[in-house]
């Protein structure tokens, strides 16, 4: 199963200059509860803000980097060059596609579920998510707290 996690603004803002424009301590506690013991994949760019924040992987996560830098590794990662032949050999267990936005885009064709936290605040930033059309999924959960309503959805099947 493919699932993105994503925290978004009401402007569709995910990041600004390497980051995220926000600090939302109960996101980053369920982002780490829901990605925990599974398998995380994101771009190179992605990669690097995390190790620039913690100076290192997050721990008990497997993680998968993207990239078109055919030179790039760093130790306890798996280096990939090509998304789409990864995905499309994922079988059954659950793998979260973090970030950024290029990977949201081309992953999300792919999606069997959107683990969603939107902002109900506009941020100013320089990455925004893709164009979305939540008229393919269902909303199967939502808990608000504060500003942030964290959404689960699931792709609609088609018979």
């Amino acid at each position: 199963m493919i699932s993105l996690v994503v925290a978004l603004a009401r402007n569709n803002v995910i990041g600004k200059e390497g980051s995220m424009p926000w600090y939302y301590p109960e996101d980053l506690k369920y982002f780490k509860k829901l990605t925990m013991g599974h398998k995380i994949l994101m771009g190179r760019k992605t990669f690097e803000s995390i190790i620039r924040r913690n100076n290192k992987i997050l721990p008990g996560r497997k993680h998968y980097v993207l990239t078109r830098d055919l030179n790039f590794s760093f130790p306890e990662v798996e280096v990939l060059h090509n998304l789409d032949l990864f995905l499309k050999n994922i079988g059954d267990e659950e793998i979260f596609i973090i970030g950024g936005a290029e990977i949201y885009k081309a992953a999300l064709t792919y999606a069997d579920r959107l683990y969603i936290t939107h902002i109900n605040k506009e941020y100013e930033g320089d990455v925004y998510f893709p164009e979305l059309d939540l008229n393919n999924f269902h909303l199967i959960s939502e808990q608000t707290v504060n500003e942030l309503a964290f959404c689960v959805y699931e792709r609609i099947k088609e018979c």
